[in-house]
């Protein structure tokens, strides 16, 4: 049985997100076997096509893919703003839905309500380096840090010794392999008052210029000093040096007294001096309180393999940081010696951590306290039996395989989705204008690393939240399950834009797009051939959860309405559409009886008095194949198999259902990101289950017990809160303006003001914080405003 997530989040451990979860199944629900063959068409089984309307219930874009001249001209996708084409001259008014991207979505949910594997999950490692997380902290520091116990150096007292795991040395290719040279290093000290570093003004035939360049979190290490040659006099062993208790200026202790085990540098030059030993200087970046920078010896100690998959997972884009990038750019230390920014080159000074075999390196980086792989990747969060590839479920069936793994090597797909053509007339557009466009809030790649959401927790205590490092197997945690995105209010039609000036600051991060608007309407066909009842019933429950024959075919709740996501900016509200279809069944034997039917091609289609019969007997035979063998724990508590009837009553559907509706509490500040500045993810809340955000009863066994009225209320759009925002867009405001607000939301002294039913912003309120709660009613002072006259930011008047 896997694990089920924490049924009831407390709020002072709630969080919130624009995505969610469907878990998983507790087992995977193995398809009919055998298969028919697929050199012919079998009676018994279903030929047809799907007619399909989809139209768009909220802004939509997918990005078009690059021509050959924009690839041999280098060019980044994310500058070219075109919507998906299939003909050039008719781009700027007919806009195409590509048929892969609609067979992935309908893929997906239907993944989901055939309760089908989980394999294609990532089995790349995720980064961490945590030093101050309690979930971490131990984890990490017991990787690079040893404790060698109580050690006295008089006149100091005796105090807890601690040295590094870490070896240091360069990265070097041999023809097609890579090593790292194992060489001695050291610390070298650059503080002001201690300073080992020569004077930086006496190295020759260079100005006087700082260690490092930049400020702030940009601060990098200047190439005057970075990684070049330097003359010491350093410890022959490690020796134990005190550094006595500090306290920071909130008074809270920032380490007790301790001793530190390393080889110092003593005296320095950056030009030869007799009986000093030749060295390279590293600098790993700035921080606070940092003083000590790195001296590698011309030593050779050692040499170590490093495999291909090491550098290339060192230089993935979810390793490689905007930092790095800066820091170690192509032209540095020599004209195009990097491939990339932020990449590797030719004898780059590295640390590294061995594995227990003293020999074979587990992972490096380029600071003493790199980012170091987790133990697990997400795939090894998958039960077993739920990524076993040997099984053959419904989507496998439906449409197709490769790389079989214990099936057939392949299986070619039943299902063939074409491309969708616009059939609206007119103005397509959302900016009215296919040439404008337009550069929408940065929206970077999901962070799985947030354990606290992306896997199963069971408890909302830091110190006890899994992770993605072992644990025991009574403990053990499992992905979510599939993430969806909340969908905002149903006619949504509001993007988000970015100023102009922030755009300059990130340009780099920031993407242009031509979306089109809301209510355009296009037209597809889904082909299908030898399908039997519960397969072809699998795909017509989910198209018809967006059409109006959901209630018919009891596919849904009662009076919801259901919507699709479809390309890109989700998070933003973009990609709900809706699809409305009608089934064609094609009898084969009459197809072949003639070529004609009068003076057209006969297809088999003529008669379709019985299809709507077939259609809901294909659509009663999955919801009984789905329920006669999923698992009893994924059945709802108090309910044995005869009491159900429909999937709709199963917690997984209602999770899928709630994430799917067009309406709903999805539309609140519970489906938006939290933030960065003031950074909301320090505390790591945990993220509910869809049934808690949405106010449904957990009816989940094994789930903790759940009351939707310990929920705070929520604040929804309505039609009159979609006219309000557009009333405040127009609106005139003044610096000083008193507004009427509510306390949305406090975390440590920044506020979150709500006011006029529609704007919300977080501010830092120093001395107001600790005096406010959480739903109280406030009036706030206008104190700035963007260039376009909106509110920019707001102060507590009370």
């Amino acid at each position: 049985m896997n694990p089920k997530h924490i049924g009831e989040v407390p709020a002072h451990r709630r969080a919130i997100a624009p995505y969610n979860f469907v878990e998983l199944p507790d087992t995977v629900v193995e398809a009919e076997l055998p298969l028919p063959e697929g050199d012919r068409y079998h009676p018994d089984y279903h030929t047809g096509r799907i007619e399909c309307t989809l139209t768009t219930e909220s802004p939509l874009y997918i990005r078009c893919g690059l021509t050959t001249k924009e690839f041999q001209a280098i060019k980044e996708a994310k500058d070219l703003p075109d919507f998906f084409y299939t003909d050039p001259a008719s781009k700027s008014e007919k806009p195409v839905l590509p048929g892969s991207s609609l067979r992935g979505m309908l893929r997906t949910l239907v993944e989901i309500v055939s309760f089908s594997k989980i394999d294609r999950v990532t089995d790349n490692k995720l980064f961490y380096r945590s030093l101050g997380d309690p979930a971490l902290r131990d984890i990490y520091q017991a990787n690079f840090v040893e404790n060698l116990g109580k050690v006295q150096v008089p006149p100091h007292p005796q105090s807890d010794c601690y040295r590094a795991k870490v070896n240091a040395g360069f990265l070097r290719k041999r023809n097609n392999y890579y090593v790292i040279e194992e060489y001695g290093y050291g610390r070298i000290d650059r503080h002001t008052i201690n300073r080992v570093i020569p004077n930086l003004a006496n190295y020759p035939n260079i100005p006087t210029k700082p260690l490092y360049q930049g400020s702030k979190q940009g601060k990098t290490p200047s190439w005057t000093y970075q990684h070049q040659t330097i003359y010491v006099e350093m410890d022959e062993h490690e020796q134990n040096y005190f550094f006595p208790r500090q306290i920071n200026s909130n008074g809270k202790e920032r380490h007790p007294n301790l001793y530190l085990r390393f080889r110092k540098v003593h005296s320095a030059s950056f030009t030869p001096v007799p009986d000093l030993q030749k060295g390279t200087l590293v600098i790993t970046g700035d921080m606070q309180h940092k003083h000590l920078e790195f001296v590698f010896l011309d030593e050779k100690l050692n040499e170590h393999p490093v495999s291909d998959e090491m550098v290339r997972r060192f230089q993935d884009d979810d390793q490689v940081t905007k930092w790095q990038e800066d820091a170690f750019p192509k032209d540095n230390p020599t004209p195009n010696c990097r491939q990339q920014k932020g990449y590797l080159r030719e004898r780059e000074p590295v640390f590294f951590l061995l594995n227990e075999d003293g020999k074979t390196v587990r992972f490096f980086g380029r600071a003493q306290m790199f980012r170091l792989p987790y133990d697990l990747s997400p795939l090894d969060l998958v039960p077993e039996s739920l990524k076993d590839y040997s099984v053959r479920d419904l989507p496998d069936t439906i449409f197709g395989y490769v790389n079989g793994k214990g099936r057939d090597v392949a299986r070619a797909s039943r299902v063939f989705v074409g491309d969708a053509t616009c059939v609206s007339s007119g103005n397509v557009w959302w900016k009215g204008d296919s040439e404008k466009i337009t550069t929408p809030k940065i929206l970077a790649s999901p962070k799985p690393t947030t354990f606290q959401h992306y896997l199963v927790q069971t408890s909302t205590d830091r110190t006890q939240l899994k992770h993605y490092s072992p644990q025991p197997e009574q403990n053990k945690t499992v992905l979510r399950g599939h993430k969806l995105y909340w969908h905002k209010p149903h006619g949504h039609e509001d993007i988000e834009e970015t100023d102009t000036a922030e755009i300059e600051k990130k340009k780099s991060q920031y993407t242009n797009i031509k979306p089109i608007k809301a209510g355009i309407s296009f037209k597809f066909y889904i082909r299908f051939e030898n399908l039997s009842k519960v397969e072809l019933g699998a795909l017509l429950w989910v198209l018809s959860l967006s059409s109006d024959k959901s209630q018919t075919l009891k596919t849904g709740k009662e009076g919801e309405k259901y919507c699709f996501s479809l390309g890109m900016g989700k998070p933003l509200g973009m990609g709900a559409v809706n699809i409305d279809y009608e089934l064609h069944l094609s009898d084969r034997k009459e197809r072949y009886k003639n070529l004609f039917n009068g003076t057209k091609w006969k297809t088999g289609e003529e008669d379709q008095s019985q299809t709507p019969e077939k259609e809901e007997e294909c659509v009663k035979a999955f919801e009984k194949y789905i329920l006669d063998w999923i698992s009893c724990q994924d059945y709802p508590k108090d309910r044995d198999r005869e009491q159900l009837q429909h999937l709709k009553q199963l917690p997984r559907i209602e999770m899928l259902l709630a994430m799917l509706q067009c309406e709903g509490l999805q539309n609140s500040l519970h489906a938006e990101y939290m933030t960065i500045e003031p950074n909301e993810y320090k505390e790591r809340r945990v993220l509910p289950t869809p049934l808690q955000i949405a106010r449904i009863d957990d009816n989940r066994r094994v789930a903790p017990t759940f009351s939707p009225s310990t929920l705070p209320s929520v604040v929804v759009k309505s039609e009159r809160q979609v006219e309000i925002a557009k009333a405040v867009k127009s609106k005139k405001f003044e610096i000083g303006q008193i507004l009427e607000a509510t306390v949305a939301r406090i975390n440590s002294n920044h506020v979150t003001y709500h006011m006029l039913e529609v704007l919300k912003l977080t501010e830092k309120e120093p001395k107001k914080a600790a005096l406010l709660r959480e739903g109280q009613a406030v009036h706030v002072k206008i104190t700035a405003l963007k260039e376009d006259g909106s509110i920019k930011s707001v102060k507590c008047a009370d």
